[in-house]
């Protein structure tokens, strides 16, 4: 189920989604530490615009939200108001194949009616050796198990269907990393207070981890046994029979 955009916008300017976002842009410098630099293009899917100003604020930002989710432009004094931002099908994305550079996606895997259909159309966008990742609530965290946050919507992963997804749709597992370690029924005060410990106790418990940040490489041709490249392979029979069909060879 996904999240309506005016309450990802007002969780978001909330408290608790400042911590947040603050705590997910830290992760993605950790596992991305050269960022994107000035003008390089970055496609956020589901709901990046809290990631936009913090993370990298100089690169070419573009948002494409989902049709079930909705869409809500940045405010006016917003530096991403000058982004790009569309509204889409999760599985007809408005771009060309192999166009995308850098995707991040959040919010998206868990509210997903098409999960593969959502996963092809990432893996079609992206250029060769493009670099995705993805953000998603963990099944066995405290805040898939919390209405109050959109991390308690949806379908929550555990980090073994993450992979197997990766390896269905044709993406190679780069880094996998928890975060949001500490609970969200705590007081603001204590969450910021012992924001530092969440480094320590991804350490120590990576499975209790609020979410993961999963990066993944599109590789082609895709890995052996991956739903695309069955999908290839298949078409690659089917093409010279249907050639055949249309141009019979007399026989005698």
């Amino acid at each position: 189920m996904a999240v309506d955009i005016v309450d990802l916008t007002r969780f978001y300017e909330a408290p608790l989604g400042a911590h947040v976002q603050a705590r997910l842009v830290d992760e993605i410098a950790r596992i991305w530490p050269h960022g994107a630099g000035a003008n390089e293009a970055v496609l956020a899917y589901g709901y990046g615009l809290p990631l936009a100003d913090s993370l990298w604020p100089a690169a070419d930002w573009h948002f494409l939200m989902p049709a079930q989710q909705g869409a809500l432009a940045p405010k006016a004094d917003d530096p991403a108001h000058q982004s790009s931002l569309a509204l889409s099908d999760e599985s007809r994305w408005p771009l060309r194949a192999e166009s995308v550079n850098r995707l991040i996606m959040v919010h998206g895997l868990e509210a997903a009616n098409h999960l593969d259909g959502l996963m092809e159309e990432a893996w079609r966008v992206m250029v060769p050796n493009g670099r995705a990742l993805f953000i998603v609530a963990n099944r066995r965290g405290f805040w898939a198990r919390r209405d109050g946050t959109p991390f308690g919507m949806g379908r929550p992963f555990s980090s073994g269907q993450l992979r197997q997804l990766m390896r269905r749709t044709g993406f190679v597992q780069g880094q996998i990393r928890p975060a949001l370690l500490l609970p969200p029924f705590l007081p603001m005060r204590l969450l910021s207070s012992l924001a530092w410990t969440d480094r320590l106790a991804a350490f120590l418990m990576p499975q209790l981890g609020g979410v993961w940040l999963m990066e993944a490489v599109k590789k082609v041709p895709a890995p052996t046994g991956s739903k695309i490249a069955l999908r290839y392979r298949s078409a690659a029979v089917i093409r010279p029979a249907l050639s055949a069909l249309k141009h019979p060879q007399k026989i005698g």
